[in-house]
This record gives C-alpha cells, structure tokens and sequence, in this order.
C-alpha cells in the first residue's frame, strides 16, 4: 500500500441506521399513514420492523388520548425486552393530531364492559372477581383473579387472561411497579374485591413509597456468617427500564472474627460508596451494598447502550482497586432479592 491511498467509496457512505432508526425512518415515510382499521402491506411491515428492534415486543392500534390514534409498543410483561420498548419511544417523533405513542399498554377501565372471546368460549369481563392483599412492607399488591369461565376454560388460558385484566386495570407498567404475587382460580374468593378496589390499593402503596428510600438490612449466607445490606428498597426497575446492564464492584478488607469491617475500614467503605454515587448518578443508579466475610459489593447499574456510562464505571473500579464484572439485567434479577 501506497504512503498515500485513496479512500473507498464505502467509507464516505453514512453508518446504517440501528433497528430504532429504521423503524422511525420507515415511520415517517410511510408507516404514519397507515389505516389502522385495515390490515395491510404496512402492518407486515411494522411487525418485522419492530421485530429487528426485539423479537418479544408486540404492537397495537387504538385510539389516542389527545390524538386521533395511537400505536402502543408492549413487552407483553417480560423485562428483558421493555428496555427496547423504552428506547423506541424515546426516539418517536412528538405526538400531533393524528398520532401519539406509548411504551407500554396503559390501563383501560372501559375493557371491563368487553366481552372477549377465549378459546371459543365467550368472557364477560365484567364478571371478574379480586382478591386483593396489600403488603405495606414491600408496597406490593398480591392479586387473585377469578373469573366463573376459567372452571370450563382449559388451564393454560388462565395466565394470560389474568395479566390482560391486571394491564387494562392498571396499565402494564404499574403491574411491574405495584404487583406482586398473581393467581388466577378457578374458585371465587371469600372476600371478593373489584377493580376499583385493587387500584385503591395501588394508590396506597404509591402513596407510601419513597423512591429514594434506603433500608438498612441484615441475614446470614449459607455457611452461617453474617451478612449486612444497604439497598435502595424506594427503587423500582420499571421507573428506570433503559438501566439495564449491572455492575458488581468489589472492594476487601482485613475482616474481623465475623468477616465484617473495622471502623477505620468502615470509613473507607462509607467513602467508596458516596465516591461512586457521584461519579455515577444520574446517568447511573447505585441500587445496594452488600457486606460480608471480608468484602464490600457495590450494586449499580447503567443503560446497556452507553458505552461511556460502562466505561466510566470500570475506570472509578480500577482507580480505587475494585474488582468489576458486569452483566445485562434488565428487571434488576440481581438486586430484586433486597429491593422487595
């Protein structure tokens, strides 16, 4: 090769747009005009568009609030592909008279006068009864669901009846934010609760939740020895759904006869924690520490697609000796054990 050469007609050629790019692009060329009463050549087009973005998320046509329609993007409940649903809102164009966008399905009380059909038989949503069990300590809601069909309905239908009547009681994302245990039964409750009754229990644990709370916890592992905990148990994934790569850092120190800190170390440690939440937040969230047998693990987690986020994170890991791994997480699988 010459000391000179002669750039490729590739290389002046623009980067390819990513799957959100492309659907956005597709969007305002052709996809916005589609009729959202009739199938067709665009609606194939959306499926597999949406589809490069992740293969989990699923679409809906509907009326908007203050536009004449809206498209709503869902990961259908699972957290590994809400992050995608997230990153493709955040790139939608501003909403007009003709269309507005959402991330997630939003609740829908008007549904409960439908009449689905399910498996060939028909389901009067209107039937449906709770059993609603509020949890002050976590801020979750256990749900029953019970609706008199299920007893002829084959069992794996149940499931996604139950969720679809837990998104359009609440919204998708406050099912992730509010809901703990669900159980659909083919068996009324004894102490029936409706709808109405199972949003006023959200809005009590709303109106308890701090989300900036940190809780102080204490355990033993499995050989006995103690463990302490400091978590941000006010944090819920869903308020923060792009956060989705974790990052252990791990600091030792001379352990004492319990395997946990000297005060001197105790210091130290306190000083590694408020270091990383400053260099971190707000483009990051430290969510806990874990202390135990001679190590300190930090717990923090960034936007998997921001690099300098990553990177910023394995520097301060190596500017004050810390060993880092990182993996994805969305939903916070990690942490959720010390969260509630």
């Amino acid at each position: 090769m010459g000391l000179f050469s002669r750039p490729s007609p590739d290389d002046d050629a623009p980067p390819a747009p990513t799957p959100v790019g492309a659907f956005w692009g597709w969007w305002a060329d052709d996809g916005r005009h589609l009729d959202p009463a009739q199938a067709g050549p665009e609606h194939a087009a959306l499926d597999g568009l949406l589809s490069a973005i992740d293969p989990d998320l699923t679409w809906h046509l509907g009326p908007g609030r203050s536009a004449e329609h809206r498209l709503t993007v869902s990961a259908g409940g699972l957290a590994a592909a809400r992050p995608a649903a997230e990153r493709w809102f955040r790139a939608a164009p501003p909403a007009d008279t003709t269309w507005e966008y959402a991330p997630a399905v939003e609740a829908d009380p008007a549904a409960f006068g439908a009449v689905l059909e399910v498996d060939g038989a028909a389901v009067d949503l209107s039937a449906v009864v709770l059993h609603v069990e509020t949890d002050l300590e976590d801020l979750r809601v256990h749900v029953g669901v019970h609706h008199p069909a299920f007893a002829d309905l084959p069992e794996r239908v149940h499931g996604p009846v139950t969720f679809m009547v837990l998104d359009w009681a609440l919204g998708e994302d406050d099912v992730a934010r509010w809901v703990g245990r669900v159980e659909p039964s083919t068996t009324a409750t004894a102490s029936p609760r409706s709808v109405d009754d199972l949003r006023a229990a959200v809005a009590v644990c709303a109106a308890e939740r701090d989300p900036d709370a940190w809780s102080a916890l204490s355990g033993q592992d499995a050989e006995g020895r103690p463990v302490f905990a400091l978590a941000r148990t006010g944090a819920r994934w869903i308020d923060r759904p792009t956060l989705d790569l974790h990052h252990a850092l791990t600091a030792t120190f001379a352990p004492d006869e319990r395997g946990l800190p000297s005060p001197g170390d105790l210091g130290r440690l306190q000083a590694l924690d408020d270091s990383l939440a400053a260099t971190m937040e707000p483009r990051g969230l430290v969510l806990a520490n874990v202390t135990t047998n001679g190590t300190r693990t930090l717990h923090v987690y960034t936007d998997g697609e921001d690099q300098n986020a990553a990177d910023d994170v394995t520097r301060w890991a190596d500017d004050h000796g810390l060993r880092a791994a990182s993996t994805p997480d969305p939903g916070w699988t990690r942490v959720r054990h010390l969260l509630g």
